[in-house]
């Protein structure tokens, strides 16, 4: 019987030990991570909820936690993200793409099997290919439901008896975000019902705080990073960041970036690391500084350690949502420890082990204050001009849905549609703006937020009341 190894841990987990495979002259395994943890934070550094909106949805082959329910999910709710209710009040932490893949010494006897776990504290693992054993708290006494999340829950994937190195038929897509990982150099998976891919995919949603915080100060000049870490870590510090990039990508596709030194986080209690300017001169901004941002981002996740095809099936899967959206965003390779306690991974196979997660947050400026307020003073918010354009042209609504993702303010004016301004304001909040929207009403409730969330079904989903020890 095959153990599983504890190749990610937490602290107070003990590591376990097992052979398994073949190595030939020093030869070993290597399985190979990325992923990215996303997080919306406003000017306190303090997380906002309700961010899984927007998504980039997956092939329709994937597997969903949904699936495990008694009640279809159509019945559930209008609408899901990232196979959760949309606007969640409590997914603060989005796990986004990430894929594993399995890498085998020259002279490993193939296929060789494997089981393979992984964990998310604070949160639901809802999408994955190919198929496997999916947990969530309640799932096996069939009582599992779409309620609150709370830094307790904890869901679960289980992959057993992989044939890593068979040979089979990978499902047929043309969606560009799930082939650029197939285009990666590895062994193929062949999943115990038969499915075939490149790689392990899954994503999630979670109430998880994320390593860095950033803060605007009083004079909104400057940004103070803040690092923290759980008490389990205390003593795997220093948490390193080895490289961090500030980036503004603005609407017309020019961009601004700065990478900045490495940063370590010392300590449980929030300390700020460093210190910078929170915004740039006009002559940073260019066509030209997207190409060089991802050149320095793939130095930094092939030094982190992806192979270079990696790294850039990485970035591309980012081409659309976050290097085509507007939006000031800080990216970071996330300390290893830090993924390691909130993502702890477990295979049977004794093999090296590279995760290599890159942090997103995205950030709140006082230009999107600006476009915030104009909804808040807005007076009798219709959606009529929408819902006349989509029914009367379903051609360009096609051709709408196809461009939404570089930015849905330049897929409406390339229909040359007028947008009323209260609209054109929120589509200038960037890609978290049903969030955004949401946390001012909670904070400042005007009559204008109010019913233009009704008259857009912008609403929060309703999930119940938040557990006692996260209110």
């Amino acid at each position: 019987m095959r153990t599983l190894i504890l190749l990610a841990v937490g602290a107070g987990l003990a590591i376990q030990t097992a052979a398994a495979g073949a190595q030939e002259s020093g030869e070993r395994w290597q399985i190979h991570e990325w992923g990215t943890f996303t997080a919306l934070q406003n000017e306190s550094g303090h997380p906002l909820g309700w961010i899984n909106t927007e998504d980039e949805p997956v092939p329709a082959f994937c597997h969903r936690l949904s699936q495990s329910l008694l009640i279809p999910v159509d019945d559930l709710a209008p609408a899901f993200f990232k196979d959760a209710p949309r606007a969640h009040p409590d997914v603060i932490l989005r796990l986004e793409t990430p894929v594993i893949y399995f890498h085998p010494p020259a002279h490993a006897t193939l296929p060789q099997t494997v089981d393979l776990k992984v964990d998310f504290r604070g949160g639901w693992l809802t999408e994955y290919y190919p198929d496997a054993r999916v947990g969530a708290p309640g799932l096996a006494t069939r009582s599992f439901t779409y309620g609150r999340l709370s830094t307790g829950t904890q869901g679960s994937l289980e992959w057993k008896g992989l044939q890593v190195g068979k040979e089979g038929s990978f499902p047929k897509t043309d969606d560009p975000v799930w082939l650029s990982p197939r285009n990666v150099k590895a062994a193929s998976l062949t999943a115990a019902q038969g499915e075939s891919e490149r790689f392990l995919f899954y994503r999630g949603v979670a109430y998880s705080q994320a390593p860095l915080m950033v803060r605007r100060s009083g004079d909104e000049k400057s940004l103070i990073l803040e690092g923290w870490m759980p008490k389990e870590l205390a003593d795997r510090r220093p948490l390193r960041i080895p490289r961090l990039w500030l980036a503004d990508i603005r609407e017309d596709g020019t961009t601004a970036f700065r990478t900045l030194p490495p940063l370590k986080i010392l300590s449980p209690d929030l300390a700020p690391l460093t210190t910078l300017p929170s915004s740039f001169e006009a002559k940073d901004y260019s066509l030209a500084r997207l190409n060089a941002l991802r050149s320095d981002m793939h130095a930094g996740l092939v030094a982190d350690g992806l192979n270079s095809d990696e790294a850039e099936a990485l970035l591309n899967t980012w081409d659309a949502s976050y290097f085509r959206s507007s939006g000031l965003r800080l990216f970071f390779l996330v300390p290893r420890a830090w993924t390691d306690f909130v993502l702890p991974l477990r295979t049977s196979l004794d093999a090296d082990l590279q995760r290599v997660m890159i942090g997103r947050l995205e950030l709140i400026t006082p230009r999107q204050r600006d476009s915030l307020k104009r909804i808040a003073d807005t007076k009798a918010p219709s959606s009529t001009w929408f819902q006349e354009w989509a029914a009367k042209d379903p051609d360009a609504w096609k051709r709408y849905q196809q461009k939404r993702q570089e930015g849905n303010l330049r897929a409406l004016r390339e229909e040359k549609i007028e947008i009323p301004d209260d609209y054109r304001a929120y589509l200038e909040l960037g890609r978290f703006r049903n969030a955004i929207v949401l946390d001012a009403l909670a904070r400042h409730p005007t009559d204008g937020l109010r019913k233009f969330i009704d008259a857009y079904d912008l609403h929060e989903a309703r999930v119940g009341e938040a557990p006692i020890e996260d209110r």
